[in-house]
Protein backbone atom coordinates (compact mmCIF):
# COMPACT_ATOMS: atom_id res chain seq x y z
CA UNK A 1 0.00 0.00 0.00
CA UNK A 2 1.29 3.35 -0.73
CA UNK A 3 1.86 5.41 2.13
CA UNK A 4 2.96 9.34 3.33
CA UNK A 5 5.12 9.47 5.98
CA UNK A 6 5.95 11.94 8.34
CA UNK A 7 9.40 13.12 8.31
CA UNK A 8 8.43 16.54 10.65
CA UNK A 9 5.07 17.13 12.15
CA UNK A 10 3.40 20.13 12.26
CA UNK A 11 2.06 22.02 15.25
CA UNK A 12 -1.04 19.43 15.56
CA UNK A 13 -1.33 17.01 12.27
CA UNK A 14 -4.52 14.11 12.38
CA UNK A 15 -6.76 12.47 9.59
CA UNK A 16 -10.52 13.92 9.89
CA UNK A 17 -13.33 13.33 7.49
CA UNK A 18 -17.12 14.38 7.62
CA UNK A 19 -17.26 12.84 11.65
CA UNK A 20 -19.53 10.30 13.76
CA UNK A 21 -22.91 11.75 13.35
CA UNK A 22 -24.43 8.58 14.28
CA UNK A 23 -23.12 7.59 17.88
CA UNK A 24 -23.77 10.91 19.92
CA UNK A 25 -26.75 8.72 22.09
CA UNK A 26 -23.58 6.82 23.15
CA UNK A 27 -21.86 9.86 24.23
CA UNK A 28 -19.71 10.09 20.86
CA UNK A 29 -18.45 13.45 19.55
CA UNK A 30 -18.85 14.12 15.94
CA UNK A 31 -15.17 15.58 15.33
CA UNK A 32 -14.36 15.57 11.68
CA UNK A 33 -12.75 19.10 9.65
CA UNK A 34 -13.18 21.81 11.63
CA UNK A 35 -13.50 23.68 8.35
CA UNK A 36 -15.28 21.27 6.21
CA UNK A 37 -15.88 23.63 3.12
CA UNK A 38 -12.06 23.90 3.07
CA UNK A 39 -12.02 19.90 3.22
CA UNK A 40 -14.83 19.88 0.88
CA UNK A 41 -13.00 21.87 -2.09
CA UNK A 42 -9.93 19.99 -1.32
CA UNK A 43 -11.57 16.75 -2.33
CA UNK A 44 -13.66 18.17 -5.21
CA UNK A 45 -10.68 19.31 -7.03
CA UNK A 46 -9.30 15.42 -6.73
CA UNK A 47 -12.99 14.15 -7.66
CA UNK A 48 -12.70 12.38 -4.10
CA UNK A 49 -16.49 11.83 -2.71
CA UNK A 50 -16.73 14.72 -0.28
CA UNK A 51 -16.40 11.95 2.93
CA UNK A 52 -12.44 11.12 1.63
CA UNK A 53 -9.91 11.25 4.60
CA UNK A 54 -7.90 14.28 4.70
CA UNK A 55 -4.94 15.46 6.56
CA UNK A 56 -6.10 18.40 8.69
CA UNK A 57 -3.05 20.58 9.74
CA UNK A 58 -3.37 22.85 12.86
CA UNK A 59 -1.40 26.68 12.48
CA UNK A 60 1.62 24.99 10.83
CA UNK A 61 2.67 21.94 8.56
CA UNK A 62 5.62 19.73 8.74
CA UNK A 63 7.47 17.64 5.82
CA UNK A 64 5.96 14.44 4.46
CA UNK A 65 7.16 12.10 2.17
CA UNK A 66 5.38 9.94 -0.88
CA UNK A 67 6.35 6.63 -1.52
CA UNK A 68 4.54 6.30 -5.16
CA UNK A 69 3.31 8.61 -7.47
CA UNK A 70 -0.41 10.28 -6.52
CA UNK A 71 -2.32 13.63 -7.09
CA UNK A 72 -2.97 15.99 -4.03
CA UNK A 73 -4.88 19.39 -3.24
CA UNK A 74 -4.11 22.53 -0.11
CA UNK A 75 -6.88 23.88 0.79
CA UNK A 76 -7.88 26.00 3.89
CA UNK A 77 -5.67 28.84 5.69
CA UNK A 78 -2.61 30.24 3.76
CA UNK A 79 0.94 29.01 4.51
CA UNK A 80 4.01 28.51 1.99
CA UNK A 81 4.40 24.95 0.49
CA UNK A 82 6.99 23.54 -1.41
CA UNK A 83 7.19 20.09 -3.32
CA UNK A 84 10.72 18.93 -3.23
CA UNK A 85 11.59 22.95 -2.14
CA UNK A 86 9.81 24.64 -5.45
CA UNK A 87 7.19 26.62 -4.65
CA UNK A 88 3.60 25.42 -5.60
CA UNK A 89 0.15 26.73 -5.11
CA UNK A 90 -3.25 25.74 -3.24
CA UNK A 91 -6.34 24.70 -4.19
CA UNK A 92 -5.20 23.64 -7.51
CA UNK A 93 -4.61 19.81 -8.48
CA UNK A 94 -0.42 18.68 -7.87
CA UNK A 95 0.63 15.71 -8.94
CA UNK A 96 3.37 13.94 -6.95
CA UNK A 97 6.03 11.63 -8.28
CA UNK A 98 7.22 8.71 -6.32
CA UNK A 99 9.60 10.06 -3.56
CA UNK A 100 8.74 13.91 -3.57
CA UNK A 101 8.99 15.99 -0.08
CA UNK A 102 5.81 18.07 0.54
CA UNK A 103 6.60 20.92 2.72
CA UNK A 104 3.88 23.13 4.26
CA UNK A 105 4.88 25.77 6.67
CA UNK A 106 3.11 28.39 9.14
CA UNK A 107 -0.22 30.01 8.01
CA UNK A 108 -0.23 33.45 7.76
CA UNK A 109 -3.97 33.06 7.24
CA UNK A 110 -6.69 31.15 9.09
CA UNK A 111 -5.77 28.24 11.55
CA UNK A 112 -6.51 25.14 9.57
CA UNK A 113 -5.24 23.54 6.15
CA UNK A 114 -6.48 20.76 4.44
CA UNK A 115 -4.23 18.22 2.80
CA UNK A 116 -6.51 15.41 0.27
CA UNK A 117 -5.07 12.93 -2.02
CA UNK A 118 -6.38 10.78 -4.73
CA UNK A 119 -8.91 8.43 -3.41
CA UNK A 120 -8.17 9.46 0.15
CA UNK A 121 -5.72 8.69 2.87
CA UNK A 122 -6.61 4.94 3.78
CA UNK A 123 -6.86 4.92 7.87
CA UNK A 124 -9.04 2.67 10.20
CA UNK A 125 -12.54 3.00 10.22
CA UNK A 126 -13.95 3.52 14.05
CA UNK A 127 -17.28 3.93 14.83
CA UNK A 128 -18.20 5.00 10.90
CA UNK A 129 -15.62 7.36 10.57
CA UNK A 130 -11.44 7.56 10.09
CA UNK A 131 -11.52 11.17 11.73
CA UNK A 132 -9.18 11.01 14.99
CA UNK A 133 -10.11 11.25 18.61
CA UNK A 134 -8.37 10.32 21.47
CA UNK A 135 -9.83 7.71 23.16
CA UNK A 136 -11.59 6.06 20.30
CA UNK A 137 -8.81 6.25 17.36
CA UNK A 138 -5.87 4.70 18.47
CA UNK A 139 -4.07 7.62 18.16
CA UNK A 140 -5.11 11.64 18.55
CA UNK A 141 -2.46 13.06 16.05
CA UNK A 142 0.16 12.35 14.02
CA UNK A 143 4.25 11.97 14.99
CA UNK A 144 7.28 12.01 13.33
CA UNK A 145 8.08 8.76 11.91
CA UNK A 146 4.29 7.69 11.46
CA UNK A 147 3.49 6.49 8.10
CA UNK A 148 -0.51 6.79 6.50
CA UNK A 149 -1.71 4.41 3.55
CA UNK A 150 -3.12 6.01 1.01
CA UNK A 151 -4.95 4.31 -2.29
CA UNK A 152 -2.67 3.63 -5.11
CA UNK A 153 -2.77 6.15 -8.34
CA UNK A 154 -5.38 5.59 -11.09
CA UNK A 155 -5.94 7.64 -13.67
CA UNK A 156 -8.46 10.23 -12.24
CA UNK A 157 -10.67 12.21 -14.43
CA UNK A 158 -10.48 16.22 -13.55
CA UNK A 159 -12.83 19.09 -13.93
CA UNK A 160 -10.75 22.18 -15.37
CA UNK A 161 -12.93 24.58 -13.08
CA UNK A 162 -11.04 27.40 -11.80
CA UNK A 163 -11.21 26.61 -7.73
CA UNK A 164 -11.23 29.10 -5.54
CA UNK A 165 -10.81 29.29 -2.12
CA UNK A 166 -13.71 29.60 0.88
CA UNK A 167 -14.57 32.86 1.75
CA UNK A 168 -14.69 33.47 5.47
CA UNK A 169 -17.25 35.65 6.88
CA UNK A 170 -17.14 37.75 9.94
CA UNK A 171 -21.29 37.48 10.16
CA UNK A 172 -22.08 34.28 11.68
CA UNK A 173 -25.90 32.94 10.53
CA UNK A 174 -27.03 31.11 13.17
CA UNK A 175 -30.50 29.93 14.74
CA UNK A 176 -31.89 31.09 18.39
CA UNK A 177 -30.87 28.57 20.45
CA UNK A 178 -33.25 26.30 23.14
CA UNK A 179 -32.34 29.07 25.87
CA UNK A 180 -32.45 32.74 23.48
CA UNK A 181 -35.66 33.24 25.16
CA UNK A 182 -34.82 33.11 28.74
CA UNK A 183 -32.54 36.12 28.37
CA UNK A 184 -34.00 39.63 28.62
CA UNK A 185 -34.37 42.01 25.70
CA UNK A 186 -31.37 44.16 26.72
CA UNK A 187 -29.35 41.02 26.58
CA UNK A 188 -30.93 39.35 23.49
CA UNK A 189 -29.95 43.22 21.66
CA UNK A 190 -26.34 42.82 23.62
CA UNK A 191 -25.88 39.41 21.58
CA UNK A 192 -26.69 39.95 18.38
CA UNK A 193 -25.55 43.58 18.10
CA UNK A 194 -21.92 43.15 19.59
CA UNK A 195 -18.82 42.50 17.55
CA UNK A 196 -17.51 39.46 19.54
CA UNK A 197 -13.38 39.03 19.88
CA UNK A 198 -11.89 35.70 19.39
CA UNK A 199 -10.15 34.73 22.68
CA UNK A 200 -7.33 32.90 22.71
CA UNK A 201 -8.64 29.92 24.29
CA UNK A 202 -9.64 27.78 21.81
CA UNK A 203 -9.14 24.14 20.13
CA UNK A 204 -11.35 21.48 18.61
CA UNK A 205 -13.86 21.51 21.23
CA UNK A 206 -14.64 25.20 21.51
CA UNK A 207 -13.91 28.91 20.90
CA UNK A 208 -14.34 31.26 23.43
CA UNK A 209 -14.94 34.89 23.13
CA UNK A 210 -13.79 37.55 24.79
CA UNK A 211 -16.94 40.11 25.51
CA UNK A 212 -19.26 39.03 28.15
CA UNK A 213 -22.95 39.00 29.17
CA UNK A 214 -23.95 38.94 32.35
CA UNK A 215 -26.97 36.79 33.25
CA UNK A 216 -28.64 35.33 36.00
CA UNK A 217 -29.52 32.50 34.02
CA UNK A 218 -29.68 28.91 36.00
CA UNK A 219 -27.62 26.51 34.99
CA UNK A 220 -29.05 23.53 32.79
CA UNK A 221 -28.96 19.55 33.73
CA UNK A 222 -26.84 18.05 31.30
CA UNK A 223 -28.57 18.63 27.67
CA UNK A 224 -27.64 17.87 24.37
CA UNK A 225 -25.47 20.28 22.37
CA UNK A 226 -24.12 20.33 19.29
CA UNK A 227 -21.42 21.62 17.01
CA UNK A 228 -21.92 25.43 17.07
CA UNK A 229 -23.97 25.57 19.93
CA UNK A 230 -23.69 28.94 21.70
CA UNK A 231 -23.28 28.01 25.49
CA UNK A 232 -23.59 31.34 27.78
CA UNK A 233 -21.77 30.63 31.36
CA UNK A 234 -23.00 31.89 34.32
CA UNK A 235 -20.14 34.69 34.44
CA UNK A 236 -20.87 35.54 30.83
CA UNK A 237 -18.32 33.70 29.00
CA UNK A 238 -19.62 32.98 24.94
CA UNK A 239 -17.95 29.11 24.21
CA UNK A 240 -18.52 28.12 20.63
CA UNK A 241 -18.98 25.08 20.67
CA UNK A 242 -16.89 22.84 17.78
CA UNK A 243 -16.02 19.61 15.66
CA UNK A 244 -14.87 17.71 19.20
CA UNK A 245 -17.61 19.12 21.38
CA UNK A 246 -18.85 16.99 23.73
CA UNK A 247 -22.75 15.50 23.07
CA UNK A 248 -23.97 17.00 26.62
CA UNK A 249 -23.30 19.98 28.47
CA UNK A 250 -24.67 22.03 31.65
CA UNK A 251 -24.88 26.01 30.02
CA UNK A 252 -27.65 27.67 28.36
CA UNK A 253 -27.88 27.17 25.21
CA UNK A 254 -28.37 31.53 22.91
CA UNK A 255 -27.48 29.97 19.79
CA UNK A 256 -27.01 27.68 17.10
CA UNK A 257 -24.44 28.44 13.69
CA UNK A 258 -25.41 27.00 10.59
CA UNK A 259 -22.99 24.75 9.53
CA UNK A 260 -21.40 26.72 7.06
CA UNK A 261 -20.65 29.37 9.63
CA UNK A 262 -19.22 26.66 11.80
CA UNK A 263 -16.44 26.45 8.79
CA UNK A 264 -16.09 30.00 9.40
CA UNK A 265 -14.85 30.43 13.39
CA UNK A 266 -12.53 27.68 12.29
CA UNK A 267 -10.42 29.96 10.52
CA UNK A 268 -11.01 32.83 12.66
CA UNK A 269 -7.39 33.51 14.27
CA UNK A 270 -7.05 34.90 17.43
CA UNK A 271 -8.45 38.75 17.86
CA UNK A 272 -10.56 38.84 15.47
CA UNK A 273 -14.27 40.12 15.30
CA UNK A 274 -17.61 38.06 14.46
CA UNK A 275 -21.57 39.21 14.46
CA UNK A 276 -24.20 36.84 14.97
CA UNK A 277 -27.03 37.04 12.70
CA UNK A 278 -30.25 35.51 13.39
CA UNK A 279 -32.14 33.40 10.51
Amino acid sequence: MPRLTILQAGFYDSIQDKGRKKHRHLGVPCSGAMDQKAADLANSILNNTLDAAVLELVLSGGTYLFSTPTCIAITGAKAKVTVNDIAVEQNKLLDIKSGEVLKIGVATTGNFMYVAIGGGFQTEEVLGSKSFYTGITLMGNLQKGHDIDYAPYTDRQFTKANWKPVGQESALRCYAGAEFNLLDRKQQEKLLNTSFTISKNWNRMAFQLEEKIYNSLEQLKSSPVLPGTVQLTANGQLIVLMRDAPTTGGYPRVLQLDETSISSVAQKRVGSQVDFIVL
